[in-house]
């Protein structure tokens, strides 16, 4: 089992500060965001680069591809360009796990909203299950052929929100090498319950992302500007959860507050990775 540092934590950092604080603060591993690779990389900078600044340092997963219901044939084609591009860089630097994401993204966020939402948002849920699964079976092929697996996110705003239809997902889809990302404070603004979550098959579950929430009927961006542990989402019921179904992967803070990211991005990480080592059994190594 991991405890990973996630780039939101400290988002003003590049990619080789994320992997020096992620080495220095004594974490197992990192979750690396691609816009942060992709700035690297546009700068003439290579994989092979960053393969020397990790120097064996587990990167156990790389995200995201965002919108993944795009069905038009050229959102589509843009969709599967996306993907073979970040499937690509992640199996370059030793990465086997790559991020999906259901849509709309958050407006919040500053990335923009693909025009095909505007029909996808009146869809009934079987007609976007079907749409999204037929994604998926081409995106896993994509993955496939980099050895990649596929970590599905949903968010809490988007028609495709809850674990139920993540779950119903996959299985249409059909595909074994793509599982889902349990993300505490989507799943608790999607009124998803630890009980449910407790219930899963741990082959499932790729990922554990920890994120708290300002609000207990939170569910826009906003109100993730708390500090993890701090918030209204009894983390600890819902690491119990994880733990029953067996899961032993890797944990990763999320940090989504403007005050805490203008605080020392090495003691955020430490506080944080504290936060998580006080929420998970004592009895469990962390360190690889």
């Amino acid at each position: 089992m991991i405890i990973a540092h996630n780039g939101t934590c400290s988002n003003h950092c590049n990619v080789t500060t994320d992997i020096r604080i992620a080495k220095e603060t004594g974490y197992g591993g990192i979750e690396v965001i691609g816009s942060k690779l992709y700035r690297y990389l546009d700068q003439g900078f290579t994989t092979e680069d960053l393969l020397g600044q990790l120097d064996g340092f587990p990167v156990v997963g790389l995200g995201f591809v965002q919108d993944i219901e795009r069905y038009k044939p050229d959102d589509f084609a843009e969709l599967e360009r996306e993907t073979e591009k970040m499937c690509s860089v992640a199996a370059a630097i030793n990465c086997n796990m790559v991020q999906l994401l259901t849509g709309p993204i958050d407006p919040g966020l500053g990335l923009p909203v693909a025009d095909c939402y505007r029909d996808i948002m009146e869809m009934s849920w079987p007609e976007l299950r079907k749409i999204t699964a037929k994604n998926l079976q081409g995106l896993s092929k994509i993955a496939a052929h980099h050895h990649v697996n596929l970590y599905l996110e949903a968010l809490s705003w988007a028609p495709t929100h809850t674990l139920g239809q993540m779950l119903e997902l996959i299985q249409e889809a059909g595909c074994d090498n793509i599982g889902i990302l349990l993300d505490f404070w989507h799943l608790y603004t999607s009124d998803t319950t630890p009980d449910e979550v407790a219930k899963l098959d741990k082959n499932m579950i790729l990922g554990v992302q920890f994120c708290d929430s300002a609000r207990g009927d939170g569910g826009s961006h906003a109100d993730r500007h708390v500090w993890t542990g701090g918030g209204v989402i009894p983390l600890k019921y819902w690491v119990d959860a994880v733990l029953a179904t067996g899961f032993d992967g890797w944990w990763a803070c999320e940090l989504f507050s403007p005050t805490h990211l203008e605080m020392d991005p090495w003691e955020t990480a430490r506080l944080l990775k504290d936060t998580l080592r006080f929420l998970l059994p004592g009895r469990i190594d962390f360190s690889h």
